[in-house]
């Protein structure tokens, strides 16, 4: 079919209309006239990818990244730098449409933070032992493709890639993955192996430790350092099996910013739920508040959380389990949960405990509008909103909003 692309939808496909059905399209932009390739259908919605540009866009990259037609990686490779932020705040927008107004009309004015290029501190790539390829997941399939240019890692990993590659290969090693975790400036990197068996027992520089994971993150086997010290304003100490915020460029900054927000919050007492390692804990500590209790159920995280605030109380449960409990008095609750957001229970009791300020972090604006209504019904304000470019080539915008009581 030959389309008019009319907007962008929440997920930063190109919404289009054909005999009265909505069509969303991959690859595409508002304004464009694109021929597009139907790819499956459901409940009424038609989804396609692009495979020819008529008429383009001014938002269009005139040279994307070569290999983003094959990868499934980056699906906003075809956005020109120029044009991320205008991009980016359209998809929350689109994101947000079920959400109250209120939330829409703040993100239509909140300031877009980009991020540059070559931004992965952390990577996960799939070795096809039958193949020998060690990559990233080709688009809308299992079969893996070998990188040799890419611009969203860093130089360092990319130069690494065929000595990892031969490594596994010379061990025999059966299909599994890598998780790649280096430092803010790429000069030492860890590694962990999802697999059978240890990763080799030999491996090209700047990698300085491979480990084997368990499914709780855990080393069970290998050799060298088993994390990396990311250098902030705090310095945190990252296992390889622990989550951590990826982008090299930005992580720096909003350091700083939940720094600054927690210090003109007012708070004394803040409780970092879903803390990881201590990132935002950190922060807020690093903004002056006295008190700081971070909640996390990864047991290898909570130890690093230990290790990292040591002035800090560090609890080793989910924050279902927390927020079940009294919550603490005249505390403050920053929010930073996994893509899914906030379960309903967790919704339910954060409402029910109501810190006086609430400072969330969310992966998914849709997830966030539906999070952010429960708060704005329990007696919140949105008293700030920011947009964070943390997956630079993707649809996937970091919200940072402050919510007052």
């Amino acid at each position: 079919m030959r389309l008019e692309v009319e907007a962008l939808a929440g997920g930063g496909r190109g919404v289009a209309r054909s005999d009265g059905r909505v069509v969303l399209v991959a690859g595409a932009l508002p304004g464009e006239l694109v021929e597009v390739e139907v790819e499956r259908q459901r409940a009424g919605v038609v989804e396609a990818r692009t495979i020819a540009v008529v008429r383009a866009s001014p938002w269009r990259e005139p040279e994307p990244c070569p290999v983003a037609e094959r990868c499934g990686g980056c699906d906003l490779a075809h956005v020109g730098r120029d044009a991320a932020a205008e991009v980016l705040r359209a998809v929350v927008i689109g994101a947000l449409r079920h959400a109250p107004p209120a939330l829409a009309r703040a993100a239509a004015q909140a300031p877009v933070t980009l991020s540059p290029m070559a931004w992965r501190l952390r990577a996960r790539l799939h070795w096809d032992a039958a193949t020998g390829r060690l990559g990233f997941l080709r688009r809308r399939s299992h079969d893996v493709l070998a990188i040799d240019a890419c611009r969203v890692i860093s130089p360092t990993l990319l130069g690494a890639l065929p000595g990892l590659a031969g490594a596994l290969a010379n061990a025999g090693s059966p299909a599994g993955q890598v998780v790649w975790l280096e430092t803010l400036d790429g000069g030492r990197a860890v590694a962990g192996w999802l697999g059978p068996g240890r990763p080799p027992a030999v491996a090209p520089a700047p990698l300085t430790g491979w480990h084997r994971l368990d499914r709780r993150g855990a080393t069970r086997g290998g050799w060298g350092e088993e994390g990396i010290s990311i250098e902030l304003a705090r310095p945190l100490w990252v296992p390889v099996g622990a989550f951590f915020q990826g982008n090299r460029h930005l992580v720096p900054r909003l350091f700083a910013r939940v720094a600054s927000l927690a210090a003109a919050s007012g708070c004394r007492r803040v409780v970092d739920l879903y803390g990881g390692v201590g990132l935002l804990g950190a922060a807020a500590r690093h903004g002056g508040c006295a008190e700081v209790i971070v909640v996390e159920a990864q047991a290898v995280a909570a130890a690093a959380a230990r290790r990292n605030l040591p002035d800090a109380t560090v609890v080793g449960t989910s924050a279902e389990r927390f927020l079940a409990g009294p919550g603490p008095a005249a505390a403050c609750a920053i929010v930073d949960p996994p893509r899914q957001g906030l379960t309903p229970a967790a919704r339910q009791a954060l409402a029910a405990w109501s810190p006086a300020v609430v400072l969330a972090l969310s992966c998914d604006a849709a997830r966030f509008g539906r999070d952010a209504a429960a708060l704005l019904a329990a007696g919140y304000a949105l008293e700030a909103l920011e947009i964070w470019d943390l997956f630079a080539g993707s649809h996937h915008a970091e919200l940072l909003a402050l919510f007052r009581r």
